[in-house]
């Protein structure tokens, strides 16, 4: 081969590899403006969320609210008239308190120091003292209340009542009704704007949605949506657009609206029966939870195409998304859990769920008292709900464990409950069948203490300084008190 030939078709391989090179950078170059584009300034570019655990409440588990601070949530269950309180800090359930017949709706007022549950059979909220994990008394309701919400100052609550078309407003205060407005046949979903100005409320007999102006307490308009619309969401004030996000149940769609001006901007398709909204903190992810599809569809909330579809047990039902926006919890009927989904990876760990008095829910005795401390649920209309009232840090010394560690400890026989002390560094976990308590070191994964106690232990807690301990044994009728002594 001559020198002019291999020179030749030197140039030539030279220069189909660059133009390979060329295209396939101009192609890179290409998706990069769209990819940015769906996700610009997200800090969930590119993640796909992911289920990685589900956690058991009460049966039928239907709302499910995040704590403003994001350290708990709220599980309402349906069918045993009961509330879970599930800590972000060890993913389990650490109390459950007892509330009115057939709870749906809930949420934490952002003052932090008391909750809401709407429980429709019975016709009245239960107002749960956020610092006992107690109920401290019922607020009568016209119909049967079924979603609630907070004005941003904790003043006000906004309650839809499915049978009598009508949303009442609450004075949280007073603990009263002061105003009921009409809005449209069996107003179901309610969401609040995050300045706290407009509420619009999902009229899901009548396709319609009504917009209440929170200054006034009255309607300002009604529009025509798609049919039975179930759930509404508002888009964060961090989001790059601000949009109402409207789930219409039998058309399967989601319907989007401009919130200044509720303009129709979007509807796109989603799986079957879609009865519940919720939104990433910087707006770009919307979380759809599809009943009859047992499936919850993820979508880019900007741009509107679908990222994921995660498969669920039998009958999802509510979502929602923690402060972070690192997790998203979804209710599941069939399966009596709420399922954990990852969305992303964060540096930030949660702060310990604030300290409780030792009251010990789930059976018959209604508080167990520490020697050191009363606190009686009638404290909580006196604390002006106005306060921000921060959970419980742990010492700066102390590191949690990352997020996300997956370990197995083995205790005694049926472990069904537990409870972490306030440094977060042992976990008390009740050993039904063997009547048992076993004391576990957090940062070495083992059990350090097994202690006998009563006959069917079914609730155990730790007192707010961590000094003891309170096992409630259904099968003897009995409390058994353990001074914590070193495991603290």
């Amino acid at each position: 081969m001559s020198k002019s030939r291999l020179f030749t078709n030197l140039s030539r391989s030279a220069f189909r590899i660059s133009f390979v090179f060329f295209i396939l950078f101009f192609f890179i170059s290409g998706l990069f403006p769209v990819f940015s584009g769906y996700y610009a300034g997200s800090a969930y570019a590119l993640l796909i969320p992911r289920l990685t655990r589900n956690i058991p409440v009460g049966s039928f588990p239907f709302g499910v609210a995040f704590s403003p601070n994001g350290n708990y949530a709220l599980v309402s269950n349906s069918d045993n008239n009961t509330v879970s309180v599930v800590s972000m800090a060890t993913k389990g359930t650490v109390a459950s308190i007892k509330v009115g017949l057939h709870p749906t709706g809930v949420a934490i007022a952002p003052s932090l120091t008391f909750a809401y549950v709407c429980n429709t059979a019975s016709g009245n909220i239960s107002l749960l003292n956020m610092s006992t994990l107690t109920k401290a008394l019922n607020i009568k309701t016209g119909g049967s209340p079924v979603n609630v919400v907070f004005t941003p100052d904790s003043r006000y609550a906004f309650v839809t009542n499915i049978h009598n078309n009508e949303v009442d407003v609450i004075n949280t205060l007073q603990n009263a009704v002061i105003k009921r407005i009409s809005v449209g046949k069996k107003p179901q979903g309610i969401a609040i704007s995050p300045d706290g100005k407009i509420i619009i409320v999902t009229n899901a007999g009548g396709s319609s949605i009504s917009i209440i102006n929170v200054s006034t307490m009255s309607v300002i308009r009604n529009i025509h949506t798609g049919k039975n619309p179930t759930s509404v969401a508002f888009s964060p004030d961090s989001s790059p657009v601000h949009y109402i996000y409207v789930s219409s149940g039998k058309e399967n769609k989601i319907y989007v609206y401009n919130e200044k001006n509720f303009a129709l901007v979007r509807k796109f398709k989603t799986l079957s029966d879609p009865s519940s909204l919720g939104l990433t903190p910087d707006g770009m992810m919307l979380f759809v939870v599809n009943y009859q599809n047992m499936a919850l569809s993820i979508y880019n909330a900007v741009h509107f195409n679908h990222i994921k579809t995660i498969n669920l047990p039998t009958g999802p039902i509510n979502v929602a998304v923690s402060p972070d926006g690192s997790v998203a919890l979804i209710t599941v009927t069939s399966a009596s859990s709420a399922a954990f989904v990852r969305i992303k990876r964060t540096s930030a760990t949660y702060a310990g769920i604030a300290p409780v008095s030792p009251v010990v829910v789930g059976t018959p005795a209604t508080a167990v008292t520490s020697p050191a401390q009363v606190q009686t649920p009638a404290a909580v209309p006196q604390v002006s709900p106005y306060t921000y009232h921060p959970a419980y840090v742990p010492p700066s010394n102390y590191v949690p464990q990352p997020f996300g560690k997956v370990a197995t400890v083995y205790t005694g026989k049926g472990p069904t409950a537990e409870a972490i002390t306030p440094d977060g560094r042992y976990l008390y976990v009740i050993n039904t069948q063997g009547s048992t308590l076993s004391v576990i070191d957090v940062a070495k994964d083992e059990v350090v203490k097994t202690i006998k106690v009563g006959n069917y232990p079914s609730a155990v807690r730790i007192s707010p300084d961590g000094h003891y301990c309170f096992v409630v044994n259904s099968g003897t009728n009995t409390v058994t008190i353990i001074s914590t002594g070193n495991y603290y």
